[in-house]
């Protein structure tokens, strides 16, 4: 009985040594520097930061209508999101996207999400976008 509880610990114990080894020399997201292009003040552009906020060392945001302006060389990843479409009186209508982003603007490692994502895809002409997709 007690060779086998013995022998139940020692492989726990050699379970939670390799877990924390492997831990350990996981590269972690706690280093790099994010900055997320979306609507400011809004209730999805909060709930990214804040997710964000406990993964990486810093998140900026910035409005993703200055995404062609915005200083992008203290960052790491770009993460492009914001809302596409807004609602009056009940009825969709289409917000309009940033101007002036080239590739060059996307000088760092982007993720582009939702309908702004595309909508920025779709005037660098890449293939991800909703034209091309």
């Amino acid at each position: 009985m007690k060779k086998g509880l013995v022998a139940v610990l020692a492989m726990v114990l050699v379970v939670a040594a390799g877990w924390a080894v492997v831990k350990l020399r996981r590269p972690g997201l706690s280093r790099l520097r994010v900055v997320y292009a979306g609507d400011p003040g809004t209730a999805q552009t909060e709930s990214f930061r804040k997710l964000l906020a406990e993964h990486v060392r810093r998140v900026t945001v910035i409005p993703v209508l200055d995404l062609a302006k915005a200083d992008l060389s203290a960052a790491d990843v770009l993460i492009v999101s914001g809302e596409s479409m807004k609602t009056v009186k009940g009825e969709f209508h289409s917000k309009p996207g940033p101007t002036g982003v080239t590739l060059d603007t996307l000088s760092i490692p982007t993720v582009l999400i939702g309908g702004m994502g595309a909508r920025i895809a779709d005037s660098l002409d890449l293939k991800l976008g909703w034209r091309h997709g």
